[in-house]
């Protein structure tokens, strides 16, 4: 185990991997999850492994070993004279912020992806900042070993933070270390924060950290373009961030449908937040394709249906998957749409590329003998940089579509 203050002096503690050719060029052109399966001999290294990769004995990258879903690490540096340690990680950092300077002058928005994992350089690590207070997120132990030399790399790249918090992606014994207070001030009981000029409640000290960052361009268009004068619903509505865009952009009345019981009261408490009376609108804590069904059968339709579903939920009846479940849902949301109506669509996951999203989008509308136009694609906003030669790190994905009945 690699403890908490190990530190590279040189490539002294770092272990040299052979691997093979295909995964050199694989490497070196920017791919950057790391495989095991890349390497020439058998190799067993522990999580937070630190380690120097080459092919015919010259040098490819360091990278750091992790088991994450797919991956076993990530590449940290091409550069055989870039050492990791503190001044890496700061250098990172840095860049990170200056490249988010647009967001931090943007008197409408203070919540934003301040590094996006690889994209930023850092396969792993995900932080958001929330009007001065930062989350960082560890997608897996390995990464975690090194914690304190990346809080004191970002302490020195980032003077000005209010407080940090972190959250971790993997398993551990302790459930109350998953989402914590670790560093400077806490927050407020209740941070608001916004996004293009619409408030939002988040309850760090209680680990309420989840935000639609991903979604900040899509929630711009939908309360711009598409919910004037509409009755708009929302399936898997989470904090009520698409029914708070609709009723901003104009919206008649909405409708938001979750499974989840708690979140009925984060979209009231962001309806205050935007002064809108939530009385006068619909929330409803149920599954979303019981939802779907009771507005068949009262004959309810809808001049905007949003269907912005998790990679996966449970209910207590039945369980929803991203994966498997789209092509269901799109024909059940498409009997209570108004011909003419706007369908708009996400996906958030790496496994479905956006190709096989629109394939799924037009094969449940050719099924269900509807005829669609797409009007706007969105991804995820500039904070979500992404590497170039890892497309699937480009996760989120979200397709509106005019729609009316029968083929044309």
């Amino acid at each position: 185990m690699i403890r908490d203050e190990y530190i590279i002096v040189g490539d002294f503690y770092l272990k040299t991997i052979e691997i093979t050719k295909e995964a050199a060029r694989k490497y070196k052109d920017g791919f950057p999850q790391l495989s095991m399966r890349d390497f020439v001999k058998s190799e067993h290294e522990e999580d937070g492994s630190l380690i120097k990769l080459v092919s015919d004995k010259v040098f490819v990258a360091y990278a750091y070993v992790a088991k994450q879903r797919n991956s076993d690490g990530w590449i940290l540096s091409l550069d055989e004279h870039q050492y990791i340690n503190v001044d890496f990680y700061r250098k990172l950092f840095t860049m990170a912020q200056v490249k988010r300077t647009k967001l931090y002058y943007d008197e409408e928005t203070n919540a934003f992806r301040f590094f996006n994992g690889s994209g930023d350089g850092i396969g792993g690590l995900n932080i958001d900042y929330f009007d001065g207070f930062y989350v960082f997120t560890f997608e897996n132990q390995g990464l975690y070993y090194h914690r304190e030399l990346l809080y004191e790399a970002f302490s020195m790249a980032v003077s000005d933070a209010k407080g940090i918090y972190e959250k971790l992606q993997f398993n551990v014994q302790n459930d109350g270390l998953k989402r914590r207070h670790v560093q400077g001030e806490k927050a407020s009981d209740v941070l608001e924060v916004k996004q293009n000029g619409m408030n939002f409640a988040l309850h760090l000290n209680n680990g309420d950290f989840d935000f639609n960052f991903e979604e900040r361009d899509l929630l711009l268009g939908i309360k711009e373009k598409y919910a004037s004068q509409k009755i708009v619903l929302s399936c898997f509505s989470k904090n009520g961030a698409v029914a708070v865009a609709a009723k901003i952009g104009g919206a008649f009345k909405t409708v938001s449908i979750d499974l989840n019981s708690k979140n009925t009261s984060k979209i009231k408490e962001n309806f205050e937040l935007n002064n809108i009376v939530a009385d006068k609108q619909e929330i409803r804590a149920m599954d979303i394709t019981s939802y779907l069904d009771y507005a068949q059968k009262h004959h309810i339709m809808f001049d905007v249906i949003v269907l912005d579903p998790p990679v996966f939920v449970r209910g207590k009846k039945s369980s929803f998957s991203l994966n498997k479940d789209y092509f269901d849902l799109i024909q059940m949301a498409l009997q209570s749409i108004k011909d003419g109506g706007t369908m708009i669509l996400t996906a958030n996951s790496a496994t479905i590329s956006m190709k096989r999203f629109k394939q799924i989008v037009a094969d449940a509308f050719i099924d269900a003998d509807y005829h669609y136009e797409v009007e706007d694609i969105y991804r995820a906003g500039e904070d979500f940089t992404v590497d170039k030669s890892f497309a699937k790190g480009n996760t989120f994905k979200s397709i509106i579509v005019s729609v009316s009945k029968g083929r044309k």
